[in-house]
């Protein structure tokens, strides 16, 4: 890979994009993080990233930090704004850089979403947040740019979150999901960047083995017998989201998962590039620091 192709990485501090973050640069890529807080980004990111400073709000500033980029990948937040809010990331933030794509020539748009947000999978119950990101998918489906989604099912990187002191912490009952994590899907977003194959196609992300909560708890207790494990109940969860708006997006997450069935869809994932190879045990053997929830 020719080391003067410019790779813009919109929310390249995020915790899951990091990992994403260094597999370009070992393929070779030059990754320029496109970020609000700069000091904040230099404390994050390896030092062979450069740095833009944009805000998804502004489309003269986003057209400003991606000149010259050849590819452009997003990794935005999930938000605990309310369903009525006027601006989202994923809605009216994405076609702000849709806009500021096109207006510098991007040739690729690869983009983060999520298992409910993919355009062909409907589950019993809708989450507002995977319908936003449908929507603003949908301006990425319509810029004439080739594009690339990932939809993600839970990350293992969510249970290294949840441990603290030595207690797992989780909530609700116990939902079985093809668990997938940081280190691989850090791989299959490098190998689609500049790939004909992975053009204008979303992409179901999943690992080999569907699991609930607590068989991931068991597979880790052996490894660390002093682990305990903490579940609180849904209900109440959602009577001190009352009071907090995080809590309450929490919940309104966990009660969406819990009238879900997952079934498998990542054929066409480990068909085009590439099987996952991390393992539950490798992952959590070899700790990334990039601990996330992000569904």
């Amino acid at each position: 890979m020719n080391s003067s192709t410019i790779i813009s990485v919109i929310g390249a501090t995020g915790r899951l994009a990091i990992p994403v973050v260094k597999a370009l640069l070992a393929y070779g890529y030059q990754v320029r993080a496109v970020v609000r807080n700069l000091e904040k980004a230099k404390q994050s990111l390896p030092k062979e990233v450069t740095f833009a400073v944009a805000d998804v709000q502004n489309v003269p500033s986003l057209t400003r930090a991606l000149k010259g980029s050849t590819y452009v990948y997003i990794n935005l937040s999930a938000e605990e704004n309310g369903a009525k809010s006027s601006f989202f990331l994923e809605r009216e933030g994405v076609k702000n850089i849709v806009e500021a794509c096109q207006a510098v020539g991007v040739q690729q748009i690869l983009k983060i979403g999520a298992l409910g947000a993919h355009p062909s999978i409907r589950q019993p119950k809708e989450f507002y947040q995977n319908q936003t990101r449908r929507e603003g998918h949908r301006f990425i489906e319509e810029s004439g740019i080739a594009f690339t989604i990932f939809h993600p099912t839970w990350f293992l990187d969510s249970i290294e979150w949840a441990i603290k002191k030595d207690t797992l912490q989780w909530v609700g009952k116990p939902v079985e999901f093809y668990w997938t994590n940081s280190t691989d899907y850090a791989q299959w977003v490098a190998k689609a960047v500049g790939n004909p194959t992975a053009y204008y196609q979303h992409y179901v992300v999943q690992g080999r083995e569907k699991m609930d909560y607590e068989a991931v708890y068991q597979r880790l207790k052996a490894q660390k017998p002093s682990l305990k494990l903490q579940v609180l109940p849904l209900w109440m969860v959602k009577m001190i989201g009352f009071f907090s708006p995080t809590m309450k997006s929490l919940a309104d997450l966990f009660a969406f998962y819990e009238g879900t069935t997952e079934d498998f869809h990542g054929q066409a994932l480990w068909k085009e590039l590439g099987e996952p190879s991390t393992s539950l045990e490798v992952f959590f053997e070899e700790p990334t620091g990039v601990n996330i929830l992000y569904l």
